[in-house]
């Protein structure tokens, strides 16, 4: 079954087209994201607008590499070839950004005390035994300290590579990180900043925990929860490095991932057990089923740990996973030198299925149903048979008129009568005031770009409630998301909104609301939506935040 997508000149409703993995790919989905004008040349004046596609499952191809992939239409009517990118563009090159969590068990012998607790010289084995003498027991554990540190300051690789170290995981201009120790309670050692600043030294010294042999692993979740809340980030991420006790229960612990779920937050649970002889109490058995029930199991995001270079390589894979992702920019429509034969899509307004292959095969079992638009190349480029009916008809018609003009000559014509112009309506309550014309504006005509007919419109919401009450927020032409991400062109934090929470579609017609799967939902008049056909006055409610609906028609 396809899924249909309406392409725009604005940006693209984005569709996720999750499929299982195929034998020969690692592509697990990919979606089209949007469609960009094309680049005008010399010898092409109007060229056709791109299309921008999102592939997930595996790190971004070398540049050589990227023609194994073609995007290739399956129903066309003048059967054309598909093409292959032009550009592909790596995850941590790209505009989305990232935000990484990094938690960290702090019970003072699992963290480590080595570098603060001195062991107390051995007695004179020739001294005679002081019976009064009082025997101290030092207790001293090395601890993960070292290990963790290390793990943070591992060497970026170079900037054409796909990063591997935590630090280096995003885009540098727009990634956040934070790190927090949990033992009694959460300690936030560095909120949410510069993820290329997240270092060992954020660590703090080894001391900090002396005296702390609590292991509240749920309330170091629930901080970690927090702390990626405040993150306007594409991609949001927890890395959990502990021994995986907790009072509570594995039951518990998995009530907790579920609200990391419905945040679209991924989890990596590392599970490094420190092997001191001084933490009592533990059930190991217990312990691996809490870790692996915040990596989905033990063939998804868990890794059990045995050393610090084990922690390294882990580490490592999970970056790797996380910039298993990349974007790919196909043009439009293109024409082969040599055959002269075009390759691409039929820019007709109408739904085509287009499939994503890689090396000659579908990346994924799924295919995307997609409405071309906007209409290109329909009557540029084409087939010329029509003047050879508009010439000679012209003529017959020039000849008519010359001889009727020559047989009798016209009497002038009357003035026009002057005609008033209307007075100015105003613009609705609530609404930015729109300027008058200037004198002969009516000499100039609006056109549609995006659909070529039809009565355009401008839109706005206005939230009525809420953090963000009485801003005005306009509607872009094509598509406009609201979410609580970086990548919305409208976001709402009122901490029941989803990262892409739905989208606001703009068409000749008017404006749709259409919900993007949100965890809470998307209201209309207070009946929960799907899609819904928008007009004036509507009350829209994303989480918890009601937003008036306003357009005129311009």
């Amino acid at each position: 079954m396809t899924r249909r997508v309406a392409i725009g000149l604005g940006v693209l409703a984005v569709v996720a087209v999750v499929a299982p993995r195929v034998a020969r790919a690692q592509v697990s989905s990919w979606v089209i994201v949007e469609t960009t004008p094309g680049e005008p040349t010399e010898k092409v004046k109007n060229p056709p607008p791109n299309i921008k596609v999102k592939v997930i499952g595996e790190p971004a191809p070398k540049e050589e590499d990227k023609i194994k992939f073609r995007l290739e239409d399956t129903d066309q009517k003048k059967k054309m070839k598909g093409v292959t990118p032009t550009t592909v563009i790596p995850f941590h090159k790209s505009s989305d950004s990232l935000a990484i969590v990094v938690l960290v068990e702090g019970h003072q012998y699992y963290f480590g005390n080595d570098k603060y607790v001195q062991v107390a010289a051995p007695a004179n084995p020739d001294a005679p035994p002081d019976p009064n003498a009082v025997r101290i027991i030092t207790k001293v554990s090395k601890g993960v300290y070292d290990v963790i540190v290390n793990a943070l300051d591992a060497p970026a690789g170079k900037e054409e590579e796909t990063p591997t170290t935590i630090s280096s995981a995003g885009n540098p201009s727009g990634s956040k990180g934070s790190l927090v120790v949990y033992s009694v309670g959460a300690d936030v050692r560095y909120p949410m900043g510069p993820l290329n600043q997240l270092t060992g030294e954020k660590l703090g010294p080894q001391e900090l925990q002396k005296g702390k042999t609590s292991r509240e692993l749920a309330e170091g979740l629930r901080e970690g929860l927090s702390q990626l809340k405040k993150a306007s980030a594409t991609r949001r991420v927890l890395f959990v490095i502990a021994d995986g006790f907790d009072a509570g229960s594995v039951e518990d612990i998995k009530a907790i991932r579920k609200q990391f779920d419905n945040e679209k937050i991924d989890i990596f649970a590392f599970h490094l057990e420190a092997g001191s002889d001084f933490i009592a109490g533990d059930d190991p058995q217990k312990n691996a089923s809490i870790m692996k029930a915040l990596g989905q199991g033990g063939d998804g995001n868990y890794f059990k740990i045995k050393d610090a270079a084990d922690l390294a390589t882990k580490i490592s894979a999970a970056v790797l996973t996380i910039n298993s992702r990349f974007y790919l920019i196909f043009p439009g429509q293109v024409m082969d030198a040599k055959t002269k034969l075009k390759a691409g899509f039929d820019w007709d307004g109408k739904e085509h299925e287009l499939v994503l292959n890689k090396d000659d095969e579908p990346a994924t079992e799924k295919n995307q149903s997609v409405v071309l638009m906007p209409v290109w190349g329909q009557s540029k480029g084409g087939s010329l048979w029509w003047l050879w009916l508009a010439i000679p008809g012209g003529l017959v018609v020039l000849i008519g008129l010359i001889a009727l003009l020559g047989r009798k000559k016209p009497e002038p014509m009357p003035m026009p009568m002057p005609v008033m112009a209307p007075p100015p309506v105003a613009a609705p309550a609530g609404l930015p005031q729109i300027q008058a014309a200037p004198a002969q504006a009516n000499k100039t005509m609006a056109i549609n770009i995006s659909s070529g007919d039809g009565v355009p419109v401008v839109g706005w919401i206005v939230p009525i409630n809420g953090p963000q009450q009485y801003q005005t927020f306009k509607l872009f032409a094509g598509i406009t998301k609201v979410g609580n991400a970086h990548g919305a062109h409208i976001i709402i934090n009122d901490g029941f909104m989803s990262s892409d929470h739905a989208q606001i579609a703009m068409s000749p017609n008017g404006f749709t609301v259409i919900d993007s799967g949100s965890t809470n939902g998307t209201f209309v008049n207070e009946r929960r939506i799907q899609r819904h056909e928008l007009i004036d006055n509507d009350v829209i409610k994303f989480g918890k935040t009601d937003c008036k609906f306003k357009t005129i028609n311009t």
